[in-house]
């Protein structure tokens, strides 16, 4: 593992400087110094043209960190299989690579589109994560090799305040993953900055143009004052992570303050390029402290991710009995894993949106390939998700007879399956659909994976609020496949199911509440009580059936809509205060399908809805 380690790190100190070369690559405008690909104007050595150079060193650095990162995958097959922390993201990051080397010849050939950039970017910053989640998960364990850490101590049952002796996970998590988040989209909307010239729509700082907030002005003024308020607002972030950990392990505060001082030197970077006005050198500072914030912030996850999950860790009971080997068996199997049910339900949200976005049916084909992208992508998380929670499905019932705990299908073939499925999405959205609608697609299924399986999940009840985020993305995924934008109608969508997704999991929660108690995850009737998951689950529905009213009011939908919303929504108002009052597993099972019937309908009759309009 030691040498593991240290291959992680240069992997991710060559990926840096890559990153950093790339920003060089545009800010010295060489992006088309070799306007073929892979040869430099037909040649494998390039002219003695400074563009062409820079352009073509950068080509040879990718070439040796990509050798790095197989090199480094093959490494955690070897030596890291029985760490999900090495293994994972390590057999992701060549798949990535892939992509990334793919989007690098698209930027070529298409002369460098703004949103190609973006994507490029945004996937060369998760590489960059990933490598960096390797380097840290491969670290020795503090409690030694093959020995479990100390068992955390139940602090009451029955709806009592909580399972882990963890310190303040809660909290703590919440304010990692959000800064983690909020860097990541920051990054990205700097890129978007940089891709639409918007960099100098501004000048002056704080203030823009003499005024202070001068939105509406431009699109381009809009763009940057959006940039520069997303960045307070992860500055905010980053300093309310780092007073939170200051009470704990030295590592992690000394990172947490890194990056709380990284912020703030990042942004006085940015105040001086829009006071001194374009200069190469400054954008690719701007790039390079950009580039070492996330890194940071990473770092910091992972840290943080890794404590946690030292604290918590629990060993595995024996796996659940075998069923069937045949292949009807093995296909069920493999059927299993990809959560079909959960899928459906994601196509059809998928699907309304389309047809909401066309006003019609969209071309079949586009309906055909947007909606096989979106099912390998579901199944491609779900068997990621069998994987990675392949300990804790073997202590609760209703998942002890899935196919890995079952031993119908082993670990590392369910892992490479979820890969698999989640590449062949990408692919085909990219190939057939969009690029923004294969981003998106591709984003939730990493969200759903990183931030809510392997992060959330395990520390905090806030995991369904937060992890609901990757099954919202649909909707915005089917209006981006027709449309290749991002509406406020697709911002509308998102949050209604972003909403809705509390109330339906949390009563599934309580029907389930002793498999979780076991598993000890900490869903919020384990950690709160029953009682205050009704009420959150009252609180939550009120706010969801108001938001789909809203969706009416700002002239989105119809009068078909509003009724149908108001009629759905109250009967689902109507079994939330059953609950309350009921408290019974049996109300919360009918609260639990009724929400599945509600969503469903509810899109129906936004679709039915705008064939009204026409």
């Amino acid at each position: 593992m030691i040498r593991l380690r240290r291959l992680a790190l240069a992997t991710a100190v060559g990926t840096y400087l890559l990153i950093v070369v790339g920003a060089v690559v545009r800010t010295s405008g060489s992006g088309l110094g070799c306007p073929d690909w892979p040869l430099c104007h037909g040649r494998l050595v390039p002219p003695p043209d400074p563009a062409a150079i820079i352009e073509y060193t950068h080509r040879l650095l990718v070439a040796l960190v990509s050798a790095a990162i197989l090199a480094l995958a093959a490494a955690a097959w070897t030596w890291g299989r029985a760490r999900p922390g090495v293994f994972v993201p390590a057999t992701l990051a060549p798949l990535l690579l892939a992509v990334e080397i793919g989007l690098g010849a698209v930027l070529v050939l298409l002369e460098l589109p703004a949103l190609a950039v973006l994507v490029h970017l945004g996937f060369a910053m998760l590489i960059l994560g990933l490598v960096i989640w390797v380097a840290i998960n491969s670290a020795p364990s503090p409690w030694g090799a093959g020995t479990p850490s100390p068992q955390p101590s139940p602090r009451g049952r029955g709806g009592g305040r909580g399972v882990f002796s963890t310190s303040q996970p809660d909290s703590r998590s919440i304010l990692v993953a959000l800064t983690t988040a909020g860097t990541f989209l920051l990054v990205l909307i700097g890129a978007l900055v940089r891709a639409d010239g918007a960099g100098w729509a501004c000048v002056g700082f704080p203030g823009c143009n003499g005024q202070a907030l001068p939105f509406g002005s431009s699109p381009l003024v809009d763009l940057q004052l959006t940039h520069r308020l997303a960045a307070y607002v992860v500055a905010g972030l980053a300093f309310a992570t780092a007073w939170k950990a200051r009470r704990e392990s030295l590592e992690i505060r000394l990172v947490a303050a890194l990056v709380a001082i990284s912020i703030v030197l990042q942004g006085a970077i940015g105040a001086l390029a829009v006071m001194l006005g374009p200069s190469p050198l400054v954008q690719t500072a701007h790039v390079a402290g950009a580039t070492a914030v996330w890194a940071l912030v990473v770092v910091l996850a992972g840290l943080t991710w890794r404590s946690d999950r030292t604290a918590i860790y629990r060993p595995p009971r024996p796996a659940a009995r075998e069923r069937g080997t045949g292949p009807r068996q093995m296909v069920e199997a493999y059927v299993e894993l990809t959560k079909p049910r959960v899928m459906v339900l994601l196509l059809i949200t998928t699907l309304a949106a389309m047809l909401i976005a066309q006003r019609g049916l969209p071309p079949l084909s586009l309906v055909l390939f947007t909606l096989l992208g979106g099912a390998l992508a579901a199944g491609g998380a779900g068997a990621i998700n069998h994987y990675l929670d392949r300990d804790v499905d073997q202590l609760m019932d209703r998942t002890a007879a899935r196919p890995i705990p079952a031993g119908l299908v082993s670990p590392s073939r369910a892992l490479l399956f979820g890969i698999t499925l989640g590449a062949l999405s990408f692919a085909v959205m990219l190939t057939f659909v969009n690029l923004l609608s294969g981003g998106l697609t591709l984003l939730a299924l990493l969200f759903y994976v990183f931030v809510y399986t392997c992060w959330l999940k395990r520390r905090t009840p806030a995991n369904i609020i937060i992890g609901g985020a990757a099954g919202a993305v649909p909707p915005v995924v089917g209006i981006a496949a027709v449309t290749n934008e991002i509406s406020l109608l697709a911002a509308c969508l998102f949050a209604i199911i972003f909403v809705w997704t509390p109330p339906h999991f949390w009563a599934l929660s309580l029907v389930m509440r002793r498999d979780y108690e076991a598993a000890r995850i900490p869903m919020l009737p384990i950690v709160r009580g029953d009682e205050e998951t009704r009420r959150q689950i009252l609180w939550y529905s009120l706010a969801m059936v108001a938001l789909t009213v809203l969706v009416f009011t700002i002239g989105l939908l119809g009068s078909v809509y509003l009724v149908a919303a108001a009629v759905l929504g109250g009967l689902f108002i109507f079994q939330a205060v059953r609950l309350v009052r009921d408290a019974s597993i049996e109300a919360a099972r009918r609260l639990f399908r009724y929400s599945i019937v509600y969503l469903a309908l509810l899109f129906v009759a936004m679709v039915v809805d705008r064939q009204a309009l026409l």
